[in-house]
């Protein structure tokens, strides 16, 4: 469905009934990636999914893509659909514009699950010559991005997010996912690739007031191991650690959905 919001058109969904829950999707992603996760939680909730700004349907005009942008088009969004609290889920990039706006809009966020975003949340201190290795890969990827489209993006994610071993023991799963990354436009892509290769100032964690579930993968190469410093810096927060890779929610579905639904059992929001 589409609905004006913030000046642009935002593709969105809404299923099930209850109490709102918010799905902010990672970058690359978009609302399609959450095929293991909108059957079940829609039983128990009324669950908005949303294509963020520079991917899938989501209506993308000129000019920079910044977080301050996302956290506005977000806003503006729930504003439209009437929704004025909500509990929110942010899976990688999504979990960094889910922190953010819960320090704008605490009033909003009744619980906050931060899912597999370490890394953006509670940066992982690294060597020059890391950094460097990191720019290096991403302007290699924006050259792959703009001479093969959405498949450089496929050849990437796939070989660096998954658990070792998981694309070939799963093909089914991976293909799967692959047809949603193939459902965005590379010139989307490119503009979110090259936004976050700037620096962003870590938010301040322990401002975070509502109840707190942090799920992190063992395998996550994208700052998994900064699951536990963004715990510790959020009072009262749980860390849910699992056996994967960077996409938790794809690997081990099952036991991610049960997570979820039990931590917001246990905070009384079920």
């Amino acid at each position: 469905m589409k609905i004006q919001a913030n000046g642009i058109s935002m593709n969105y969904e809404l299923n099930g009934s209850g109490r709102y829950f918010t799905l902010i999707h990672g970058a690359g992603d978009n609302l399609n990636a959450w095929y293991n996760q909108v059957p079940v939680f829609s039983r128990h909730y009324h669950l908005l999914t949303y294509d963020v700004r520079g991917h899938g349907q989501t209506e993308l005009p000129e000019g920079e893509l910044t977080m301050e942008l996302w956290i506005e088009d977000l806003y503006a969004l729930l504003k439209a659909l009437n929704i004025d609290e909500t509990i929110l889920l942010g899976f990688s990039m999504g979990g960094a514009i889910a922190i953010r706006f819960t320090l704008e809009h605490p009033e909003m966020i009744k619980a906050l699950i931060l899912s597999n975003s370490g890394g953006l949340m509670a940066p992982v201190r690294r060597s020059e010559e890391e950094i460097r290795q990191m720019e290096s890969r991403r302007q290699a990827q924006l050259e792959n991005i703009k001479k093969e489209g959405m498949e450089a993006v496929v050849r990437d994610r796939i070989s660096r997010t998954f658990s070792p071993g998981f694309a070939e023991k799963n093909p089914k799963a991976v293909e799967k996912y692959k047809s949603v990354l193939m459902q965005n436009k590379p010139e989307g892509y490119l503009r979110v690739m090259q936004r976050m290769g700037g620096a962003a100032t870590p938010p301040d964690l322990s401002k975070v007031g509502c109840p707190t579930l942090i799920i992190s993968g063992e395998n996550d190469a994208l700052g998994g191991q900064s699951g536990r410093a963004a715990q510790e810096a959020i009072s009262g927060s749980q860390l849910m650690t699992f056996p994967t890779g960077h996409y938790t929610l794809l690997e081990e579905p099952e036991e991610y959905n049960k997570a979820v639904l039990g931590f917001l059992n246990e905070v009384g929001l079920r």
